[in-house]
């Protein structure tokens, strides 16, 4: 996963999948990071700065930092995991 960009706006993606394990996590941020180091590669600016499962919940979280939520989403499309939901989000300093 890459650094935090400050300029650039944070987006949390929703995946929901009820078939989640550890090894299908790992898959998943891997073809993640792989996209988006494409797409850095071709000039796009997006970060997977992290991804966070709740498995009682089936859920997966993916947060980036990218120049638009249309980078997100098409990061996401690449790596097979369209976003099953995708918002911006607030970037909140230390406690």
């Amino acid at each position: 996963m890459g650094m935090f960009v400050p300029r650039q706006a944070c987006y949390l993606v929703e995946w929901y999948d009820p078939l989640l394990t550890d090894e299908r996590l790992e898959l998943t941020a891997a073809r993640l990071d792989e996209c988006v180091a494409s797409m850095n590669a071709d000039g796009s600016s997006v970060q997977l700065l992290m991804t966070l499962a709740v498995p009682t919940d089936e859920v997966v979280f993916g947060v980036f930092a990218a120049s638009s939520e249309q980078v997100v989403a098409e990061a996401c499309k690449r790596a097979g995991t369209p976003a099953q939901r995708l918002t911006i989000a607030s970037r909140l300093g230390p406690a």
